[in-house]
């Protein structure tokens, strides 16, 4: 079961739809999955950003 949350424009929660069909579930897992493959950690983010201050 995934849930899927809805927002307005001004990034208020209006609802959360939950989903069990198994396609969609598994489609949300290959996405998280690929997500975290690719992910790196927070300092390492920051450290590869230009400064704004």
């Amino acid at each position: 079961m995934i849930a899927r949350i809805h927002f307005e424009g001004d990034d208020r929660m209006t609802g959360v739809e939950l989903i069990t069909a198994p396609v969609e579930v598994v489609r949300a897992c290959q996405v998280r999955d690929a997500a975290r493959h690719h992910a790196v950690p927070c300092d390492v983010f920051a450290g590869q950003v230009p400064s704004t201050e």
